[in-house]
């Protein structure tokens, strides 16, 4: 439950944040005509995210595509949390520049353009999502995936009320830092869980009883040590964001 909950709590925020920004800069440089184009943008990049997710799931009904999905996910999430925490100082800037190439078009290009990088931008998102979500749909139980999945989402809108009223207060690159110190630690434990499952496949290139009898306590979260592992997937951010947060009131003690 855990890691759907932070699954689905960072990545909700981050398109929380991606909307945020455009709709406001939209309203600010008086564009409010564009701002529909965002909303369909959206719903359609919800509905492409869930049917992507759901099919995922059902493909990994065989130790062979739950170990190849889970790799892969692993792969792609490591990748685009390190573009994501790399871009974090820029990414009001970047969203600003794309909103303005397409707003400057004639009304229909215009529409069509801020309602394509809206699905691209929020389905970006919600692909990653899936992609995770799907990976893991096999190990934790229905009822605990999507329990960890509301409270996620709960959790975002609680946020994404708080950015609204105090946004001033929020150091947008610490939650890049911490978020993605998260999914970095998944995206490994992904990968080794892959490659367990891969390694239990018998008869193909993969199979490796030894090698699976060896990652077994650490990628399996039957065991008392995958458990501990998931367990510090929540620990070590808070920890991060503790430090750092003793940090800058050292600093600011000492000016």
């Amino acid at each position: 439950m855990i890691e759907t909950l932070l699954i689905t709590f960072r990545e909700g925020l981050e398109a929380f944040l991606i909307v945020a920004i455009t709709l406001a800069y939209l309203q600010k440089t008086g564009r409010n005509h564009l701002v529909k184009a965002v909303y369909a943008g959206v719903i359609t990049a919800l509905i492409i995210s869930a049917t992507t997710g759901w099919h995922i799931a059902q493909m990994a009904d065989t130790p062979l595509m739950e170990g190849t999905l889970a790799m892969i996910a692993g792969v792609m999430v490591a990748s685009l949390t390190y573009y994501v925490m790399k871009t974090a100082k820029t990414i009001k800037l970047d969203i600003t520049n794309k909103i303005d190439r397409h707003a400057n078009k004639a009304a229909l290009p215009a529409l069509t353009g801020i309602f394509i990088f809206t699905v691209l931008m929020i389905s970006r998102e919600g692909m990653e999502t899936a992609l995770m979500m799907g990976a893991i749909s096999k190990t934790v139980e229905s009822q605990q995936l999507i329990f960890g999945a509301v409270l996620g989402i709960i959790l975002t809108g609680l946020i994404g009320i708080l950015w609204v009223r105090n946004s001033h207060l929020i150091n947008l690159r610490i939650f890049m830092q911490v978020t993605g110190v998260f999914l970095f630690l998944f995206s490994i434990h992904l990968f080794l869980y892959g490659a367990y499952e891969l390694t239990e496949v018998e008869g193909s290139i993969f199979y490796a009883p030894h090698f699976h009898a060896f990652i077994r306590p650490v990628a399996s979260t039957k065991e008392p040590l995958g458990q501990a592992i998931v367990y510090s997937l929540l620990i070590i951010p808070c920890t991060w964001l503790a430090f750092v947060w003793a940090k800058r009131k050292l600093l600011e003690t000492k000016n």
